[in-house]
């Protein structure tokens, strides 16, 4: 497998796009709830935790979108064509 940035589990969006292209990364989820949704990468892990879309402003940090439109606008830029979609609240315990 394949680091994000520093050797992190963060990807920026370019990053993501070239393992797109490469077939590297196919499939993504959308987790979160209301106003605070993260992009995780299926099947992409670094040290044991799962790749996680950043921003190039904070990029050793999961970007946080206030949307669901946003998160799969970004994910279709990206050139992502699967993604799911889970929706979580203050009291699930994962």
């Amino acid at each position: 497998m394949i680091s994000g940035i520093n050797g992190g589990n963060c990807i920026l969006s370019s990053m993501a796009k070239e393992r797109v292209k490469s077939g590297i990364i196919d499939h993504a989820q959308i987790l979160g709830m209301k106003s605070a949704y993260t992009v995780v990468f299926d099947g992409s892990q670094w040290n044991g935790e799962p790749l996680v879309l950043s921003s190039s402003r904070q990029p050793y940090e999961p970007r946080i979108f206030k949307s669901l439109d946003g998160a799969l606008a970004e994910l279709l830029r990206i050139g992502l064509t699967e993604a799911s979609i889970k929706i979580t609240d203050n009291t699930d315990s994962e």
